[in-house]
């Protein structure tokens, strides 16, 4: 019996691989470097075919043990991996190392095995531990033109805008299969088109985040949207950017003037409750694209190199479903470096910032960074952005606005002549938050007086409420 035993899988060389030039320089690194008796480390994104481009290379089928892989990893799964090296009949892989736990040991396995043993991850750089030479080759995501041919073969030949999903979506062989796979499941044999394959991508990245980011459905619509017209001008410029950006970049050709990445990185600062994240929600939305909240409690870890493996979990996933990453309070993350290193901590705290710099750079779509305070992120990140859009408390009119809007539904009871210009002005701290909060407190409390419909006091005694809550100073108490 030559099929290897389970956590352990074989990988053969597909019957035609389509590869760009640098991929097939690449490759060519590969046939010599597999010779050898070096360890090969691959670094580039998970699903964009390492694992098969070592089997083309070395000539013979691969045994794989994957890091990714549901099935628990452990010292019997690095046994079972050295049995097949000693048989010298597959060209072993372990790949995805950066998801592989720490306490294995893999730099003792690398350093008891003979021959070449490739290992594959998606963090650059990553430490394996062993003192065995190491060989380190980038294995690049194909160019758009080799992307739509990938979707062309696997979809066999879909119809739709395949330029844009293919500038779009930077992935490669093993994403596209995966993607088609899943649509194929839901819809059969059908004919497919650019939507569908769209949508086939979308399924696999919860999984892929694996509970460090979760999604966030959006409600609103841009009518409950009260901006500065300047404030409103750099949102929809932000949108534009990210729309026609096969057009200026592909077709006009000014990706060739762009030193950096091709994603989109946008600071978004301001007081809070001034509508950072619901228009990151609404560009989701207009863009029709997922948006991910980054669970910062997850990533962060105290562990030394972990939040750096998180952080590249997170980017590869939205890289691959091109989903808006929205991260909150930002400064947690992306906050100055420090030039006075006292110690370790200080150190590699500057590591994690780098690293997170390299990967806002890198990533293909859309990260939003939210904070309070824009003065405490790291000016390197400010250098990088697409936008920094300033949100600011609202006016007198806006606020007026915003009463209006946040009180009035379809059904809601309300008293006639509610004066809105007085709750902007009895209370002109507020931010669009707060006014929310309050003409839902309002509501509550008209339907607890059993009163037939929602007063004006109603609005005055919640907006106290919330003023107090927000710890200034209350308005004048009026007589009813």
């Amino acid at each position: 019996d030559d099929a290897p035993g389970a956590p352990l899988r074989r990988v053969v060389a597909a019957d035609k691989l389509v590869l760009d030039a640098a991929q097939e320089h690449a490759l060519a690194q590969l046939v010599t470097l597999l010779r050898g008796d070096a360890v090969i480390v691959i670094e580039g994104p998970r699903g964009s075919g390492r694992s098969t481009a070592v089997a083309r290379a070395s000539g013979r089928p691969v045994v794989e043990l994957d890091g990714a892989r549901r099935e628990r990893i452990d010292q019997q799964a690095l046994l079972e991996l050295r049995r097949e090296v000693a048989l010298g009949v597959a060209q072993p892989v372990i790949a995805n190392a950066d998801r592989l736990p720490a306490e294995l040991g893999l730099g003792a396995f690398l350093d008891a095995s003979r021959g070449s043993i490739v290992v594959t991850s998606a963090m650059p750089g990553l430490d394996l531990g062993t003192e065995r030479p190491i060989v380190r080759v980038r294995w690049p995501l194909p160019e758009a033109p080799v992307r739509r041919t990938l979707w062309e073969q696997a979809a066999r030949e879909p119809t739709g805008d395949l330029d844009t999903l293919a500038f779009r979506y930077r992935v490669g062989a093993g994403v596209v299969h995966r993607a088609v796979a899943s649509v194929r499941a839901e819809h059969g044999s059908r004919a497919l088109d650019a939507t569908d394959l769209m949508y086939g991508l979308r399924h696999n990245i919860a999984e892929d985040l694996g509970g460090l980011a979760h999604p966030v459905e959006v409600t609103q619509s841009w009518e409950d949207l009260v901006l500065a017209e300047d404030t409103r001008d750099h949102v929809q410029a932000l949108i534009a950017r990210v729309r026609h950006a096969h057009q200026v970049l592909a077709t006009w050709q000014y990706r060739s003037k762009i030193a950096r990445g091709t994603g989109v990185p946008a600071l978004f600062s301001g007081p809070p409750g001034t509508g950072k994240t619901m228009v990151a929600g609404l560009i989701a939305r207009e863009l029709d694209l997922e948006l991910y909240q980054v669970d910062l409690a997850q990533v962060v870890s105290k562990w030394v190199g972990e939040t750096e493996k998180q952080l590249a979990r997170v980017f590869d996933a939205a890289e691959q479903g091109h989903a808006l990453l929205l991260f909150d309070e930002a400064d947690a993350l992306f906050g100055k470096r420090s030039a006075d290193m006292k110690g370790a901590n200080d150190r590699y705290a500057n590591l994690e910032v780098n690293y997170l710099l390299q990967r806002v750079e890198a990533f293909g779509g859309i990260t939003i960074l939210t904070t309070n305070l824009d003065t405490a992120i790291d000016p390197a990140l400010k250098r990088r952005l697409a936008a920094h859009v300033v949100f600011e408390l609202p006016d007198d009119d806006e606020r007026t606005t915003l009463w209006q809007r946040n009180v009035t539904t379809r059904a809601a009871p309300l008293a006639d002549g509610l004066d809105f210009e007085q709750l902007s002005r009895t209370f002109p701290k507020m931010s669009g938050a707060n006014i929310r909060n309050a003409a839902l407190a309002a509501a509550f409390l008209a339907a607890a007086d059993g009163t037939p419909t929602i007063t004006q006091q109603h609005l005055l005694r919640a907006g106290r409420a919330e003023y107090r809550s927000m710890g200034h100073v209350l308005a004048e108490r009026r007589a009813p």
